[in-house]
């Protein structure tokens, strides 16, 4: 078969590509011919999920039904046997015509008078039909597209019914051939010489192509003198040993599926899928192979990859920047806080640079295991601990109890900040004591909820009102925090500071 349009979406064109080989294989097979009908059928439903498809046979002038599990037993059984016309839906009239019919709305077409009750009645609304030529080019069937609603079809729809009907056309011939080989070699030779895809006849000992297919001839370009005095290591990019162990295979039906490299007469090189079934004629066992230029579904399916790949490297760059961005600006930062006299600005913007740091620690970590959901609050709290430890110059006693769960990114990026908050804040107003500044953290899971404690054994604060005004920036914002998880904060100041917040689990994944 060749393609009709390239200008198609080579995605969608993979996949119709995929199901074909798929048919291809069945064919070379022999498998039933009612088992590939219906696998046709329900592969390009499959392919399009809003299409109803048929495959009508036509015997004496008269509908059979060949393959239709998705259509209503009773609409089946009220065109089965109806004699085609002119005006006989739009398979008998496809089937009379020999031209595709296409009907937008069964509503309002005078070919669907006589049926359109029954039609409407099962809720089918719009119905093309593609008649199915033989090698000779008789009509032997049509394949049908229904749809629930009104639908007139776009350039894609019509690849798809021509494309499919000639493979109906390929199932039906090769059936035939192979139920009948034996009393006609005349009619399979037709079926070869005048079939719309590449077909040769191959010696499976010596590879010698003894017969080719005018659509061979014009694919590979040789003149059919020359192409059938080859063998098919000339055309076949394998090595020559590699080549007849496959056909070996194939002989021995061991194999029908083969995907090779194939040289044409210009020097371009084609990326084929050959079906070869062993025949035997003239008390000769020679291969008969269908050969399916697959080139732009490779080029299609490397597209794929390339784009997968430039995704990843932009991937990395953005992260790349956003990490020196960040720490462009924390540096800015730093440096303009060890400027200021001020000490109360001084102390703002350092105040600002380790919430920077936090949220730069908290990016750093899931880029480098490309967690970019969810992460192992243990991973990030750790070092977090102690990288704000280490920017204060006395010594301080940390004991972390962190129970093996992971969170949210967004999660991690409030839970970050309020610890960068609460032990900046116990590192300024709990160190000056006499005694070794102690520090206790906490996290664990219990009743469906994340608990994290934060406390130390410094000088306390007096009672403050949660809902005051005059909290300060630093409290003020572990709070909103707190509301951002969904989550209640508690503290108290009696015996040193703690704080005690709970909020919902909560996963990216439902």
């Amino acid at each position: 078969m060749k393609l009709r349009n390239r200008n198609l979406d080579p995605e969608r064109i993979a996949d119709f590509e995929c199901f074909r080989s798929g048919i291809l294989e069945l064919i070379v097979k022999n498998t039933p011919l009612t088992e590939i009908l219906n696998e046709i059928v329900l592969g390009i439903e499959t392919l399009n999920p809003s299409m109803i498809c048929s495959v009508v046979l036509i015997e004496n002038s008269k509908i059979k039904m060949g393959a239709s599990p998705s259509l209503p037993k009773i609409f089946n059984e009220a065109i089965e046997g109806v004699s085609i016309g002119p005006e006989v839906g739009s398979c008998g009239t496809a089937a009379y015509t020999g031209k595709r019919v296409i009907v937008e709305d069964i509503k309002t077409s005078p070919l669907w008078n006589n049926f359109k009750d029954i039609a409407l009645r099962v809720g089918l609304a719009s119905c093309w039909s593609e008649p199915i030529k033989s090698h000779n080019d008789e009509t032997i069937g049509t394949f049908a597209i229904y749809h629930h609603e009104i639908a007139s079809p776009n350039e894609f729809d019509i690849f798809i019914i021509s494309e499919t009907a000639d493979l109906v056309s390929i199932t039906i011939e090769k059936f035939n051939v192979s139920n009948k080989l034996t009393e006609s070699e005349r009619r399979f030779r037709d079926f070869f010489e005048k079939n719309s895809s590449v077909m040769l006849i191959i010696e499976p000992n010596s590879g010698e192509i003894i017969n080719a297919n005018q659509t061979a001839v014009q694919f590979y370009g040789y003149p059919h003198e020359i192409l059938t005095k080859m063998k098919i290591y000339e055309i076949n990019m394998l090595p020559e040993e590699e080549i007849k162990q496959e056909r070996m295979r194939a002989l021995a039906e061991e194999r029908s599926y083969f995907s090779f490299p194939h040289k044409l007469a210009n020097g371009i090189i084609k990326q084929v899928e050959v079906y070869s079934t062993p025949i035997e004629t003239s008390n000769r066992h020679l291969l008969f192979s269908i050969v399916h230029d697959v080139t732009e579904r490779k080029i299609a399916e490397e597209k794929v990859k390339s784009l997968l790949s430039e995704k990843e490297m932009i991937l990395k760059e953005v992260h790349h920047r956003i990490k020196n961005n960040m720490t462009i600006l924390y540096n800015l930062l730093d440096l303009q806080a060890g400027s200021q006299e001020n000490e109360a600005l001084r102390n703002s913007l350092k105040d600002a640079t380790s919430r920077i740091k936090t949220m730069a620690l908290l990016y750093d970590k899931l880029y480098l295991q490309m967690a970019f959901h969810e992460l192992p609050l243990n991973a990030y709290l750790t070092p977090l601990t102690n990288e704000i430890i280490s920017l204060f110059p006395y010594p301080v006693h940390i004991h972390t109890e962190i129970e093996e769960f992971s969170l949210t990114a967004e999660q991690l990026q409030a839970i970050g900040i309020i610890t960068n908050e609460l032990l900046t804040n116990s590192l300024k107003y709990a160190g000056g004591n006499a005694k070794d500044l102690e520090i206790q953290i906490k996290a664990w899971k219990e009743n469906n909820e994340i608990h994290l404690l934060v406390k130390d054994n410094g000088k306390g604060f007096a009672h403050m009102n949660p809902n005051s005004d005059k909290l300060g920036f630093g409290l003020t914002l572990v709070m909103m925090l707190a509301k951002q998880l969904a989550g209640k904060l508690t503290f108290n100041g009696d015996s040193g500071a703690e704080f005690h917040i709970v909020f919902p689990i909560r996963t990216t994944h439902p």
